[in-house]
């Protein structure tokens, strides 16, 4: 082995074949260690197994043996051997070999390399792939191809061989090698049956023709064009930036759609955010769609057809005194056209101020009073449009309704102070005017909805005020006791009532004394299984509160009725429960419990709380971390909610029940009841029950009869492979069997993209992928399911729906996900989404199906170059609804 180092004066000869250092002949002792030899020139570096000569006449370098070659580009290059001209400053290397890593993943290279430059490299009949393996899977012959390094490959012509079968050619193929982004044409999205159609009623497809600009490090660009035969064509633009140093990021995407039958859409998504400094925030997301009817029709996606179309942004800023906060939000719906809009909505809260400040151990009762303040201002607009013969319900009617507040609160020790204003105004647009009540004798119209004469904007505005002073007072434990007073007032003024009076009419003042008492209760268990210890806490509270009767004047009568002035007499209570269960210490925590495990409220070191499944404050027997000396803490144990139960609160009006009965002194008719568990992740179960029926009351002024209806269930939980529930019966475990190696798959959305939606941004493109292998273990899976009913008794009409995904790994290269909702009223699916992905080392293949709930669409099988997904055989067929199965929905 000959090594020339970087001090080495060539000689004048011709030929230069330096002896290998300890060889035969030299003079030297001959060592164990072979070190290959090495030149470096200009920034490059090549290694040679055997030897290196130079020919100084032609300025030529050969190489003996395996040959390495780097060069400032850092790319290795390996060849059997190289000839190398330092004029030219270019070479040969045969049996070449090199490998380039692009952003999806690494490119192995094979063959001749009959010119290698500085920055680039020209071969001929060569191979190359992005399969490691010694024999791979698939690979590209070429006739050429060249290589700028860090930049780009282009090789021409190209036939694509899996295995050694032959079964696609191209005239080009171009990589890109770089790791940034590269302005330039985008590559177009078409299937197998675009080109040749299956039948002749398919309609063509062809997407994202254009141009991408990188135009900085900081900002992008693009155009590009689809077209939908017998549907549309389209343009989309996007722009997207981000400064991280500035912190502010953003991207607008704009659609412009033209119907084949005539007419123009467009649809737009756009979503920024900037971080001013550390008290400033700024945020705004805005979609938009001309017509919901374009989107229902048209869209492929099951979510966009099912959800609302939401905008909305904000300004934060944080003073010295308090925080203001601005926002403003657009909700359109495409179920009924309804668009719902807050703009502005500002709220201003101030910080606490403390008067007459003292420290502890020293302060007076009159020491230590606190203020705070907030008010806030919101005005809402709703535009509904009314369908033809719908009946007249104000509740649902186009309307711009404006509201504002403001209080505050004075505290000092138990006792508190606080006032508070509210004002609302409801403005109903282009509202109908019925003609009045028919005369005394005369008989009432027969139809069943009046004919308006007239439509115009009715108003009705109010405005409350309230004033209180309570005090609290511990008694036992957690038990409080909380006295109060307060007055309270509002006034009305309403169009209807402009023949009485055109200004604000003011209620009869009312006064109200009041008592809150709340306590906790606990229950101890011996636990079971693998549980030491069982708590039951129930947190009951009731409150009393007492209004005198008042005189109204005879405006206040006429306007307010009699049941505004006459005494009322209520009892408020509500009752929640929490069952919880404790294990114990994984590690021997020696002779007891350590103060922090108690299960006992109020011990020192509790770590349970208010029903709070996390660690309390350090109690007795923490340490400093990296403290030797100091006590250590003993290990903690784990609480688990088995299950906690919220009951909304019911009223009984003893005034009430004394003139009209006792089933009528209790509101509301409609109860409430929340339940949670640590044993199904993320479970919310909420039903809500409708305890009387009011037919008779409201047809006859009959009497209200106790009837428990159930009105609304909605539901919702979690399982996995990793559920608690699951690892504590070692059942359906991935991993192995090991829980903590169990990673859970994430539902794949891959199918869904611009294509998919009319309102671009939403989703990802088409089968994109990235260059890594599938996240979750082999055998691990997860499932999310939610269930809703709405059920009336007036008109017995009911809806339900299950909604779930379900996402799991069956082996390492298989993933299956599934979406779906099922309307269990109408017996019926709703929409779908299913695609299963299989990873073929270097190629992933997947097939998507989606529907819509409006009868739209889709499968498409894709298979596509992990490396290049751009380069992708698939097949898709799709059907979307006609403009007339649309209108008789």
């Amino acid at each position: 082995v000959v090594i020339i180092p970087d001090s080495v004066s060539l000689p004048d000869s011709g030929v230069v074949d330096l002896p290998v250092p300890g060889a035969a002949g030299s003079g030297e002792e001959v060592e164990e260690e072979i070190v290959p030899a090495r030149l470096l020139f200009e920034g490059r570096e090549i290694q040679a197994d055997t030897a290196i000569r130079y020919f100084e006449r032609s300025g030529r370098i050969n190489t003996v043996g395996r040959t390495v070659t780097v060069d400032a580009t850092g790319d290795p290059l390996e060849s059997r051997n190289l000839i190398y001209s330092m004029e030219e400053r270019r070479g040969t290397a045969l049996g070449a070999r090199t490998r380039y890593d692009e952003g999806g993943g690494e490119w192995f290279v094979y063959g001749d390399a009959n010119s290698i430059q500085p920055g680039e490299a020209w071969l001929h009949d060569a191979m190359f792939t992005s399969c490691d393996l010694a024999t791979p899977h698939s690979h590209f012959n070429v006739g050429q191809i060249k290589i700028i390094n860090g930049r780009v490959l282009v090789a021409r012509p190209v036939v694509l061989y899996f295995a050694d079968v032959p079964v696609a050619w191209l005239p080009f193929i171009a990589q890109g090698l770089g790791t940034g982004r590269t302005s330039g044409l985008l590559t177009p999205r078409f299937s197998v049956n675009d080109i040749v159609r299956a039948s002749s009623g398919y309609a063509r497809r062809v997407s994202n023709v254009g141009f991408y600009w990188a135009m900085s490090d900081y900002t992008d660009a693009s155009v590009a064009l689809d077209w939908f035969s017998g549907n549309f064509k389209s343009v989309t633009g996007t722009v997207q930036y981000n400064w991280t140093r500035r912190f502010l990021n953003g991207n607008l995407a704009y659609r412009q759609y033209w119907r084949e039958n005539g007419g123009k859409e467009l649809a737009f998504d756009t979503r920024h955010s900037w971080r001013l400094d550390e008290r400033t925030d700024f945020r705004a997301s805005a979609r938009y769609s001309s017509s919901a009817d374009f989107v229902r029709q048209n869209s492929f996606d099951p979510r966009e057809v099912t959800q609302s179309i939401n905008s909305d942004g904000g300004f934060n800023r944080r003073f010295d005194w308090g925080n203001l906060s601005l926002s403003a939000n657009r909700q359109q719906y495409l179920s009924d056209d309804r668009v719902e809009m807050t703009l502005p909505s500002v709220n201003l809260s101030l910080n606490p101020v403390t008067f007459l400040q003292a420290t502890p151990g020293q302060e007076r009762f009159y020491n230590n009073v606190t203020w705070t303040g907030s008010g806030g201002y919101r005005r809402t607009t709703l535009d509904r449009p009314a369908a033809p013969g719908e009946p007249f319900n104000p509740n649902q009617w186009s309307r711009n309704t404006t509201t504002g507040n403001a209080s505050s609160s004075f505290s000092v020790g138990g006792f508190s102070w606080s006032q508070s204003a509210n004002f609302d105004q409801r403005v109903l647009q282009a509202a109908p005017i019925f003609p009045g009540l028919p005369a005394p004798g005369e008989d009432p119209p027969q139809d069943e909805q009046p004919v308006p004469i007239g439509f115009e904007d009715v108003g009705q505005g109010e405005v409350s005020w309230n004033s209180s002073l309570s005090y609290s007072q511990r008694l036992i434990g957690s038990t409080t006791l909380t006295p109060s007073i307060s007055l309270s007032g509002r006034l009305i003024q309403a169009d209807s009532l402009a023949q009485v009076s055109t200004g604000y009419i003011e209620a009869p003042r009312r006064v109200s004394f009041g008592m809150g008492l709340g306590t906790d209760l606990y229950a101890f268990f011996p636990g079971f299984g693998g549980f030491d210890a069982l708590r039951h806490k129930v947190s009951p509270r009731l409150d009393y509160s007492y209004q005198p009767e008042v005189i109204p004047t005879e405006l206040q009568r006429q306007v307010f009725g009699a049941f505004e002035a006459r005494a009322q007499n209520r009892v408020r209570i509500s009752l929640n429960q929490t069952f919880e269960a404790r294990r114990p210490p994984r590690e021997d925590s020696g002779d007891g419990l350590a103060a922090g495990d108690s299960l006992v409220p109020g011990s020192v070191g509790d770590t349970l709380g208010a029903d709070s499944l996390q660690a309390g404050p350090v109690g007795r027997g923490s340490a400093l971390p990296n403290d030797p000396n100091a006590p250590t803490r003993r290990p903690q144990a784990e609480t688990v909610k088995l299950l906690g139960l919220s009951t909304s609160a019911i009223t009984y009006d003893f005034v009430v029940a004394d003139s009209l009965g006792v089933k009528r002194a209790i509101s509301p008719t409609i109860l409430s009841n929340t339940i949670q568990s640590d044993y199904l992740r993320g479970l919310s179960l909420n039903f809500s029950t409708e305890i009387f029926d009011d037919s008779a009351l409201r047809d006859d002024g009959g009497e209200r009869r106790f009837d428990p209806f159930l009105t609304s269930v909605s539901m919702g939980f979690a399982l996995g492979s990793s559920s608690g529930i699951f690892r504590r019966l070692g059942l359906f475990q991935g991993g192995g069997g090991d829980p903590s190696a169990a990673r859970e798959p994430q539902v794949n959305e891959a199918g869904l993209g611009d294509e998919s939606a009319i309102v671009p941004g939403l989703g990802a493109r088409p089968g994109a992928m990235s260059g890594s292998r599938f996240t979750g273990t082999p055998g691990a899976w997860n499932a999310n399911f939610n269930y809703a009913l709405q059920r009336s008794r007036l008109d017995n009409r009911e809806s339900q729906m299950l909604q779930g995904n379900l996402s799991f790994r069956p082996t390492a290269n298989w993933d299956v996900s599934w979406q779906t909702a099922y309307d269990l009223a109408n017996g019926g699916f709703n929409d779908h989404l299913i695609s299963l992905t299989r990873d073929l080392h270097e190629w992933r293949a997947t097939f998507d199906f989606v529907q819509t709930a409006t009868g739209n669409w889709s499968f498409r099988f894709n298979v596509a170059l992990v490396a290049n997904p751009d380069l992708k055989f698939d097949y898709e067929q799709r059907s979307r609804i006609q403009d007339s199965d649309l209108f008789g929905r």
